[in-house]
């Protein structure tokens, strides 16, 4: 349910949670940058705009959250060593989009893949911050997803610390030539950044992997051709 702005983000506070995060292939993220805002899968689809394509379309439609804008509470790739397997492209927010009373706000108990449409929204949502509070350290982080709700128009923008891009180093056949995914996906973004576009000079390499971090290594061994393509190209 609707949580309260000022609560969440003194809480948010408390817990050393400072930004947050949305991940998405390049495909979609231009689309974004092209309409100055994070927008949902619903909003997108309503205008008639482009974005890849994703498993959980149809669920998302099922249960209610197609025209929810999804965030997260880290970054899942250095929270597990590994890529973010809803694209390459990394949005960083300031928490103080949490204050803004514009945006209803709530916060899933597990991810809307593992619901169905009787699943009550008791076991959906956190009901209020005591709840969120007395519950918070018994359900992992990946599933305690934030939700702007009923979104219709671009948002979050002027709240963007910058965009972060995985490289995983490869090269695949696309239009008949060879091309560099991080290279070719870094170009593809900056012609659709205007000049004065706030993440201007804000798309950057990922370079913080730990040792441990599998995300090269899966992208070489997990990902075909084409959905090495779907997410950078």
């Amino acid at each position: 349910m609707k949580l309260n702005n000022q609560e969440l983000y003194d809480f948010f506070v408390e817990k050393q949670i400072l930004a947050l995060y949305h991940a998405n292939t390049v495909g979609t993220s231009i689309t974004y940058l092209q309409n100055e805002g994070l927008l949902s899968r619903g909003a997108v689809e309503d205008k008639g705009l482009f974005q890849t394509p994703q498993s959980s379309d149809d669920k998302d439609k099922e249960v209610n959250v197609w025209h929810d804008v999804f965030l997260d509470t880290s970054d899942l790739h250095t929270y597990f060593d590994r890529e973010n397997h809803y694209g390459p492209i990394l949005f960083e927010f300031d928490l103080e989009l949490v204050k803004d009373e514009n945006f209803e706000i709530w916060i899933t108990k597990d991810n809307p893949i593992r619901w169905d449409k009787d699943t009550p929204y008791t076991e959906r949502y956190f009901q209020n911050i005591e709840e969120l509070r007395k519950l918070w350290d018994t359900i992992k982080r990946e599933r305690k997803m934030i939700t702007i709700r009923n979104n219709s128009s671009p948002i979050l923008f002027n709240y963007a610390r910058r965009a972060i891009v995985d490289d995983p180093r490869l090269l695949v056949t696309y239009s008949g030539e060879q091309v560099h995914l991080f290279n070719t996906a870094k170009s593809k973004i900056i012609e659709n950044l205007p000049d004065n576009h706030i993440l201007k000079g804000k798309f950057i390499p990922r370079t913080d992997c730990s040792k441990r971090c599998y995300c090269r290594q899966n992208y070489k061994d997990d990902y075909s051709p084409q959905k090495l393509k779907r997410f950078f190209l």
